[in-house]
């Protein structure tokens, strides 16, 4: 069920009312939690029996990590509870892409090989609810948090419906101690949430569908028959389309946890205004970012071992945040190319090469160039489709162009992220929110949603991180 859908405004016309009905604190939370399920269950019941079993044991491992006193107790449960979660996640996830490389291995050297065939079914969301449970292990061990008590807290820290598909990726210190502290209804709070909402449906309904229908997908599906414009533009096309579908997610379910009486971690900050690569990791899917420099990255050891280790040390966050993103070697390609641009943003740093303010303007352009010609990597289906894109922005090439509309609904669509980008980082939003007189901030949200009913696509398309 996904959140742009009348099924789901149907789920939620029931959810949340009952919710702010049921007066005692542990009710609400016991409700919310049977929500999340059946959120979660409408999609494939079975499913859900995966994500009871990696946090029933987590739950007992974490409980008998901070109870033990043996170094080797401890250390040993953490180690098992990360392999198991990982386990899964690779059974999954990465199965049939590792049986298909090992049967390309074979091939290579002539030698025989039975692939046996797998019929996965990839549970929504796993890559997420996978990370969220590692982070709450490790934060045990650490004895940064402390264990749940209650199972049924730890549980729905795991299935919060706004969160559960495609993060944020929420931290057990942050969430947990939400659940205890009882909520009260509030109409700022509720009109915030609504307001996300919106804002988040437009990206997403208005903005990236219909780039994804009407320039993305034609053009990627088949990219040796269009030219070099249209290439271009569907490479820009995509990089508002991933954009726009991601953070509208985020947006909602940040909205939704509002109405609720909870707070999600912000996970955009208007990364196409990044001036470098480092900067625009520091803005883009920041709940991942900080993931994997909090729970890989400086385990790793960081920049402490010297510049040459934390060069690797980059690479191989990045090489493995990719490959977290799907089974497919243009993931993998992908992190490759962005652990690549990081390093030599630290060779700049390390010799001086610090952009000037007044070259701010070109560096932000060529960061978001260099991002768009990842994006390439990203929504290519094979590498040789990457490579066929690639050679035909970088060297001009006849071919198929798109119709006048489709050009225009590009460059509008690419002006108006920019000139939200600019308002954002130029305006606080919450000050200028309550210096706008209430008529006219009510007209502009009629406005917006009535935009948002006009132009609603015919058919909704899946958010794109729910392949992830």
């Amino acid at each position: 069920m996904q959140f742009q859908t009348s099924g789901f405004l149907l789920f939620f016309a029931v959810v949340f009312p009952v919710y702010w009905a049921l007066r005692p604190h542990r009710w609400r939370m016991v409700w919310l939690l049977l929500a999340s399920c059946a959120f979660y269950m409408l999609w494939n019941p079975w499913l859900i029996l995966l994500i009871l079993f990696s946090a029933s044991i987590d739950y007992a491992a974490a409980l008998i990590i901070e109870e033990s006193k043996s170094p080797r107790v401890r250390k040993s449960l953490l180690i098992g509870s990360i392999a198991i979660n990982l386990g899964l996640l690779f059974f999954f996830k990465y199965a049939n892409f590792f049986l298909d490389n090992v049967h390309l291995v074979f091939g290579v050297f002539e030698m025989p090989f039975s692939r046996p065939t797998l019929d996965i079914i990839l549970p929504l969301g796993i890559s997420f609810y996978t990370f969220e449970t590692i982070s709450y292990i490790v934060d045990v061990y650490r004895g940064r948090t402390k264990a749940a008590r209650n199972p049924l807290d730890y549980a729905l820290f795991i299935m919060f419906f706004p969160h559960l598909i495609a993060g944020p990726i929420v931290r057990p210190y942050h969430f947990l101690p939400q659940l205890a502290r009882p909520k009260r209804f509030s109409w700022e709070r509720l009109h915030l949430g609504m307001r996300l909402f919106l804002i988040g449906l437009f990206k997403k309904s208005i903005i990236a569908d219909h780039l994804g229908q009407q320039v993305v997908d034609p053009v990627f599906a088949n990219p040796t028959t269009f030219g070099s414009g249209a290439l271009w533009l569907a490479v820009l096309a995509y990089a508002v389309q991933i954009y726009c579908d991601f953070s509208g997610y985020s947006d909602m379910g940040i909205g939704l946890a509002h109405t609720l009486g909870f707070k999600l971690p912000v996970n955009f900050r208007f990364p196409y205004l990044a001036a470098s690569m480092s900067a625009f990791w520091r803005r883009w899917h920041i709940s991942l970012s900080t993931w994997l420099r909090d729970y890989l990255y400086l385990p790793l050891g960081g920049n402490r071992a010297g510049f040459a280790a934390a060069c690797r040390n980059l690479m191989v966050v990045m090489l493995l945040g990719g490959l977290w993103h799907g089974a497919n070697w243009t993931f993998l390609v992908w992190g490759a190319y962005h652990g690549f641009l990081l390093v030599v943003g630290r060779i700049r740093e390390r010799l001086g090469l610090l952009t000037q303010p007044f070259w701010r303007p070109l560096a932000i352009v060529t960061t978001f160039l260099l991002v768009c010609i990842g994006w390439v990597f990203f929504r290519a289906q094979c590498l040789a489709d990457a490579q066929v894109v690639l050679a035909r922005m970088a060297w001009p090439t006849d071919g198929e162009t798109l119709a006048p509309g489709a050009a225009v609904l590009v460059w509008l669509c690419l002006a108006t992220t920019f000139a939200g980008h600019l308002f954002g980082t130029r305006v606080n939003l919450l000050r200028f929110e309550r210096r706008v007189p209430a008529p006219i901030m009510g007209a502009a949200l009629a406005g917006l949603l009535a935009t948002t009913l006009g132009l609603y696509p015919i058919i909704t398309r899946t958010f794109i991180y729910f392949q992830f």
